[in-house]
């Protein structure tokens, strides 16, 4: 039998469409608390403390701190909807031993939830990212991209989560994965500050972690600096996708059937 990406059909989307229809019934509470950290990020550091830094690399505070803001917001939504979210529905709810008694397979399912976490993101990025256009953030038409690489981080993350998911015995791990590792990512990935700023073993850290590349990439788009220093970026960002990807599904698959 198949493992892994090359094991996955189109039968996934029947997943990611259920648990669409799941969100879009609770919508209001869905939507509207995912926002409030991306909002107090820009009151905060894009307009409360970018009151005390004038300029930073050669733009305004809050233009700087956008793209960061954006990436945060992508990653939160599917790490939390791809932990605490898929933790219920495998062992709470027993949702994915249901779903693989039909012909979608445990692969299908470990890609529909990267999906669906992905597409959270994706939802509250680009709403945060309206909020952001209201301040006369975006100048360039090279921001219409902006959505799609959000998508991509979030899918990157999910995966990660997925992988933690998929092996952790209870929920209290989670704790761990988000002191350990998401939470440090926010502020360590270039998001509010250059990363240069940081000790060269740091920098190594920060460039390791997908978002770094994520965030220089959305900055790159916001600002319209398009340098070849791009091309290994996008390298890296698009090849730790897949292999995170291709790993979180075996890692369900191993979870569910084996």
């Amino acid at each position: 039998m198949s493992q892994g990406l090359l094991s996955v059909t189109s039968a996934f989307s029947r997943v990611w469409l259920r648990n669409a229809q799941v969100y879009l019934t609770l919508w209001k509470f869905n939507v509207f608390p995912a926002l409030a950290e991306p909002i107090l990020f820009i009151f905060v550091f894009g307009i409360g403390i970018g009151s005390y830094i004038d300029q930073m690399e050669g733009v305004p505070y809050l233009e700087f701190v956008a793209p960061g803001i954006l990436g945060i917001a992508a990653i939160m939504q599917a790490t939390f909807e791809c932990t605490y979210g898929s933790y219920f529905r495998m062992r709470m709810q027993n949702t994915f031993e249901g779903i693989i008694s039909t012909p979608v397979s445990a692969a299908e399912v470990g890609m529909a939830e990267i999906t669906w976490g992905a597409t959270r993101g994706l939802v509250t990025s680009t709403l945060v990212l309206v909020i952001l256009a209201f301040f006369g953030v975006f100048h360039n038409p090279s921001v219409l991209l902006l959505p799609v690489i959000t998508f991509l981080a979030a899918f990157n993350f999910a995966a990660i989560a997925i992988i933690v998911t998929s092996r952790i015995a209870q929920m209290e791990y989670f704790h761990f994965y988000f002191a350990g590792f998401v939470l440090p990512a926010q502020f360590l990935c270039g998001t509010f500050f250059p990363i240069s700023r940081f000790p060269e073993p740091v920098q190594v850290i920060a460039w390791i972690i997908p978002l770094t590349s994520f965030v220089d990439i959305m900055r790159s788009l916001t600002l319209a600096r398009i340098t070849p220093s791009l091309i290994p970026e996008t390298v890296w960002a698009l090849g730790s996708t897949i292999i995170l990807a291709e790993l979180a599904v075996r890692s369900m698959q191993h979870r569910l059937v084996e």
